[in-house]
């Protein structure tokens, strides 16, 4: 089974390499190309977050009911492979935010299931087998964070380069889809089961109350694209904000499979309010008018987002059973995507009408207030193997 983890981690490396080659420079496309303002970026980031999530809760309650992950799967990556080249054409803000919208939702298709798929084939070992996959998803962020900044240093930072960019990122995306297709198989383990329904009454209290708590968190944390903005605020420059961005996803990457262990070994809710104090500490290093700050922030939004995806799955994997875990991933998903839709729309108001320094500043003090509560809410239950 464990050969499976690492397929869908390559697929997911091949993947990511073609959405890195996009993501890092797109914040910068749109508002040095295309004249987006911050609200109109973050409204891009959060319809795309919000359609994404939608679809998440759906294909995890469909992949529980039919008792079929792959098909669902493949479906997403595909949607997100064909799109991502349209970017190429686009001249104004709308036309990215349709084409991100479909991007997503293609994202939004795979992640509940391929979530279910990897917690289905990590026999008993959630925080290794989600480290494994967040880390061989994130050596992908590097290598396309690594082809998109020497690409422009060689070539220029030119509009028709950025587009070219886009062009290139469909064949990395398209070798993960042939991949998915030919060399994963559905667990035999996974059964039918018709009488599934979408409610969340059905759920452990304590997925609920987790769930609940991780909401609240990422309606005050930082989208990627409002930390490139932020860092060229603080001084680094246009070119090597792709750099930059790979260095979080290097150190994204190297932490991701320790953390994962970690979490097994010392538990998980200790884990993830440490983690949470992490992103505290990268908001009010962006604070900081100093582009060395500005590094060691990629430094800690790199060990965050380590943390934060792998703990979170892997307490969903935990708290959770078998047949119900594609709904439960949905459930989680969906949730935080509409959180980060309000988070968005609230920090590119906030960021347009006040300055970059406020929604930081929020974000800061907030996120460090919520990991004493979420600490405080868990520590007595038994959660933590």
């Amino acid at each position: 089974m464990k050969k499976y983890v690492i397929i869908l981690g390559i697929v997911s490396l091949l993947t990511d390499i073609s959405s890195e080659m996009i993501f890092p420079i797109l914040p910068i496309f749109l508002e040095k190309f295309l004249y987006a303002t911050k609200t109109q970026i973050g409204l891009i980031e959060g319809i795309a977050a919000l359609l994404t999530s939608t679809l998440k809760v759906f294909s995890g309650y469909l992949s529980d009911k039919i008792g079929k992950r792959k098909i669902l799967v493949v479906l997403g990556y595909s949607l997100s492979t064909f799109s991502k080249p349209l970017l190429f054409f686009a001249t104004n803000w709308t036309h990215v935010l349709w084409i991100r919208a479909v991007e997503r939702l293609g994202k939004g298709i795979r992640t509940a299931p391929r979530d279910a798929l990897i917690s289905s084939f990590s026999e008993g070992k959630s925080g290794h087998a989600f480290g494994i996959h967040r880390g061989m998803d994130t050596v992908g962020a590097v290598l396309g964070s690594l082809f998109a900044f020497l690409f422009l240093i060689y070539f220029g930072e030119t509009e028709e380069n950025f587009r070219k960019i886009f062009l290139y990122s469909f064949f990395p995306a398209i070798t993960a889809v042939l991949i998915l297709i030919f060399f994963i198989k559905e667990p035999k383990e996974i059964k039918k089961d018709s009488k599934i329904e979408i409610n969340f009454k059905i759920l452990p209290s304590d997925f609920k109350k987790f769930v609940i708590i991780q909401s609240i968190f990422t309606l005050f944390t930082m989208n990627y694209a409002f930390i490139i903005l932020k860092a060229n605020d603080v001084g680094i420059s246009i070119g090597f904000i792709p750099l930059a961005y790979l260095f979080f996803n290097i150190v994204y990457a190297f932490f991701s499979f320790p953390i994962g262990i970690i979490s097994d070994k010392f538990g998980k809710i200790k884990s993830m309010f440490f983690i949470y104090i992490t992103f505290s500490i990268t908001s009010f290093l962006f604070l900081i008018k100093s582009s060395i700050f500005g590094w060691i922030g990629f430094a800690f939004y790199g060990i965050f987002m380590a943390g934060y995806e792998v703990i979170s799955r892997a307490l969903i994997s935990d708290l959770t059973n078998e047949n119900i875990k594609g709904s439960a991933y949905g459930i989680y998903h969906t949730s935080i995507g509409i959180s980060s839709f309000f988070s968005m729309i609230i920090a590119g108001i906030l960021w347009d009408s006040f300055g970059s320094s406020l929604p930081f500043t929020i974000s800061g003090i907030f996120s460090l207030i919520l990991s004493f509560i979420f600490l405080r809410i868990f520590w007595k239950q038994d959660l933590v193997k």
